[in-house]
């Protein structure tokens, strides 16, 4: 059984400012959630912000932070977006 999976990991808008990287590959515990690797680029990255005001992705299809994910997975994080017209 494998010790670590590793995953994919791309940052969008502020949080690819905060975090000083596009993407880059984290390793992970296998049966890892999104929320698990998310918590272990903040242990990386303190500037990141909390969960609560971030979305995550895992190839390309927003998903809970219980979601379960895999070696080789895409995880993308977006924080929360405003603007437009009214």
């Amino acid at each position: 059984m494998a010790v670590a999976i590793a995953v994919r990991v791309r940052f969008f808008a502020r949080l690819r400012e905060l975090a000083g990287v596009e993407t880059e590959t984290l390793q992970i515990a296998p049966n890892s959630s999104l929320a698990d690797a998310y918590d272990a680029l903040r242990a990386r990255h303190s500037s990141l912000p909390a969960r609560d005001g971030v979305r995550g992705a895992v190839n390309q299809e927003f998903a809970g932070w219980s979601e379960r994910v895999s070696e080789g997975d895409e995880l993308a994080f977006i924080p929360p977006v405003s603007g437009g017209r009214r």
